[in-house]
């Protein structure tokens, strides 16, 4: 597996992942609206004998400034279960470390997050519109944890 980041070429073969991989087409729309507003920090992509078979994207969020959001993460249904979107997610923090994110937030099942160092714990004093019970933080620099800020999203996901 290579894991690289999205490139302009890759629209249509990331397009037909997120179809094909959630039940809905919410986050094929989340992931076209925040790209065409500018709001992606991160892309990455996933290929197995040259095919696009996973993508994950990390969002700037609108505040606090310096954070983002990890979402989506899309694995290809014949694909999954084999690393490839832990792959991905584990990249796509590191490159959030290197670019100098202070945090990322996910919404998402905290079994599967917790593995990557989300918690819920870290994210317990942060003011967010979703159910508290999935959302989770990955705390970059240290004083990230358990801070009390409001967590504003671009309207991309307010619109899906």
């Amino acid at each position: 597996m290579n894991i690289r980041p999205f490139e302009p070429t890759d629209k249509t073969s990331v397009s037909i992942l997120l179809d094909t991989a959630f039940e809905s087409p919410a986050e094929l729309r989340l992931v076209e609206t925040l790209r065409a507003g500018g709001d992606l920090a991160i892309e990455l992509v996933a290929l197995l004998e040259g095919r696009v078979v996973g993508y994950v994207a990390l969002a700037h969020l609108v505040s606090p400034r310096g954070w983002l959001s990890l979402s989506p993460v899309a694995v290809s249904p014949s694909r999954q279960e084999r690393g490839i979107g832990s792959g991905l997610i584990r990249q796509g923090l590191d490159l959030a470390r290197r670019s100098g994110a202070a945090a990322v937030t996910v919404l998402g099942n905290p079994e599967y997050y917790s593995r990557f160092g989300f918690t819920l714990k870290a994210a317990e004093n942060l003011v967010v519109e979703y159910p508290k019970e999935f959302f989770m933080l990955y705390p970059i620099a240290p004083h990230t944890a358990g801070i009390a800020e409001d967590i504003i999203y671009p309207k991309a996901f307010r619109s899906v």
